[in-house]
C-alpha cells in the first residue's frame, strides 16, 4: 500500500519480512520502538509501518541476532 509516495507495510508484512512473530512486533510497539500508523479500510482500521518503521525494526531484529538485549539494540539503533 503506498500513501504519499511512502511504502506502508502490514502487520503480516513486517513479520514475515523479518521473521519475527506477531506478539514480537507487538510487544516492540508497546515498547514505543516503533508506532504505526492506523489506516481505516470501511469500518475496520489497520495498523501500518512505514520504510522507517521497517528499517528501525529490521535493525533491532539484526542487533537481537547478534545477540544483544532488546534495551542494548534500541539504545544501538537511537544512536546511529
Amino acid at each position: 500500500m503506498k500513501i504519499k509516495n511512502t511504502m506502508w507495510f502490514s502487520s503480516s508484512d513486517v513479520t514475515s519480512k523479518l521473521h519475527i512473530s506477531l506478539r514480537q512486533l507487538y510487544y516492540w510497539e508497546l515498547k514505543g520502538i516503533v508506532t504505526p500508523r492506523m489506516v481505516a479500510m470501511g469500518s475496520r482500521e489497520f495498523k501500518r509501518y512505514s520504510n522507517r518503521d521497517f528499517e528501525t525494526l529490521r535493525q533491532i531484529k539484526d542487533f537481537l541476532d547478534e545477540g544483544y538485549t532488546l534495551n542494548s539494540a534500541v539504545h544501538r539503533v537511537q544512536i546511529d
